[in-house]
């Protein structure tokens, strides 16, 4: 279903949702309006990102990829996402097939399961996040995660995998699904996922560390309102789930264009600016947010703040960049 309507502006849009697959729920997804701010200049396309990153000019990337915010339904990201992380790969061309192969390894056929996959041990249960897919892509992503367990044994723990599997099918095929999980897990020269416990907690306290050195009030802020510091800890050792678990879809997909091109250190930023957002809207003790965290406690209200965000998209890419 594609229309056509021209937004308060006079610009063009199309409000599109065959962008997303079959396995993705469209009737669950909003897609927020345009906001009117007057001529704004066209969106970098696709060959613009493809002929820079070709050249090297990785920097430029960059910035295109920061200053361009093209809608959720935007066409560019079934392209784009999987050139991004193809650029990580070790082998620089994943064999056609390789996957399918897998498959039939593992499952015996290529054929959807009816019954539930047994997922490997690095996946937190209790964070299988599905987004807007449907019961088919939710079991889609089952099996993606499945064989890239089996395809990668020395990931013993890597809770953020089965989020990215998830986030990925709203915009590509399985197979092209598992091939850039593959190339981020492979990278040598950045960081995206950690694959050890250990090397997660090095994570969150790295988290904690940049968190008291570049937003020193937001820092002091969260950790008052910790009893101790094991709960301080625990409010940390949580900091991706702010993100992957708590902000809105739109500001979801957003991030990923950047974090796909530059690793774990876009996430690190984004959650800086969540807690420096977080501490301007709950200083005040007549907040609304200053109130929730005296019933709820500061992990609780946190997380709320995160899926209600009450700042746009811009406001957040001015905290992270």
């Amino acid at each position: 279903m594609a229309i056509i309507m021209e937004n308060v502006a006079g610009h063009t849009i199309i409000d599109n949702y065959d962008v997303f697959p079959p396995h993705v729920d469209i009737s669950s997804i909003s897609i927020p309006p345009e906001s009117p701010s007057g001529k704004k200049a066209p969106f970098k396309t696709f060959s613009d990102i493809s002929i820079a990153l070709q050249n090297g000019r990785k920097q430029e990337v960059k910035k295109m990829l920061r200053e361009n915010s093209w809608p959720i339904n935007h066409t560019i990201r079934s392209h784009l996402w999987p050139m991004l992380c193809q650029q990580h790969a070790q082998d620089k061309q994943m064999q056609e097939g390789f996957y399918w192969d897998l498959v039939t390894q593992l499952f015996g056929t290529t054929e959807l399961p009816e019954k539930p996959c047994v997922l490997p041990e690095f996946v937190d249960t209790s964070h299988r996040l599905h987004y807007h897919l449907s019961k088919r892509g939710r079991t889609v992503t089952d099996r993606v995660v499945s064989v890239l367990g089996y395809a990668c044994p020395d990931i013993t723990y890597c809770s953020a995998l089965y989020p990215l599997a998830a986030l990925f099918l709203h915009y590509m095929p399985e197979e092209e699904c598992y091939n850039s999980l593959a190339n981020l897990v492979s990278s040598k020269h950045k960081v995206f996922v950690t694959q050890t416990k250990q090397l997660y907690e090095v994570t969150w306290r790295t988290v904690m560390h940049i968190t008291k050195k570049h937003v020193k009030s937001a820092s002091a802020h969260v950790a008052r309102h910790c009893k101790t510091p094991k709960a301080l800890e625990r409010l940390y050792s949580d900091w991706t789930w702010w993100i992957l678990q708590g902000l809105p879809f739109n500001h979801l997909v957003r991030l990923m264009d950047c974090y796909l091109h530059e690793g774990i250190k876009v996430m690190y930023r984004a959650a800086m600016a969540i807690l420096q957002l977080f501490y301007k809207h709950s200083i005040s003790q007549n907040s609304h947010w200053s109130q929730q965290m005296q019933s709820q406690g500061v992990d609780v209200t946190l997380m709320m703040f995160c899926k209600q965000i009450p700042v746009n998209l811009i406001t957040i890419y001015h905290c992270l960049f």
